[in-house]
């Protein structure tokens, strides 16, 4: 898998703000696109650009920062930057990915 490809997928992830943070939030969020350096989110919550999230339900958790956070007629449309080797392709992997125009 190149480098940098965005894989469609579909996952449910818990999204929180870490510990210590002043504005705390919890979020249940759909993981739409992943890459190995982020993903792209469709939340509830508006969760502004350069935020700091925590990802419980990924492995032992993860950490992520905010690139984007875009309205949509469906909530929020959130881009994240994942810099951690329990990311995707080698630490998680969602349970449903579209590669190549096949579903798995």
């Amino acid at each position: 898998m190149p480098a940098g490809k965005h894989i469609q997928c579909l996952d449910l992830l818990r999204v929180v703000a870490p510990p210590g943070t002043v504005k705390q939030f919890c979020d249940c969020a759909i993981l739409l696109e992943i890459w190995d350096l982020g993903g792209l989110l469709q939340t509830n919550l508006a969760i502004p650009k350069d935020s700091i999230i925590f990802m419980p339900s990924v492995g032992e958790g993860v950490s992520a920062k905010v690139v984007s956070c875009q309205q949509d007629e469906f909530g929020f449309l959130v881009e994240i930057s994942v810099q951690s080797p329990r990311w995707f392709p080698e630490g998680y992997f969602p349970p449903h990915v579209l590669l190549d125009g096949t579903g798995s």
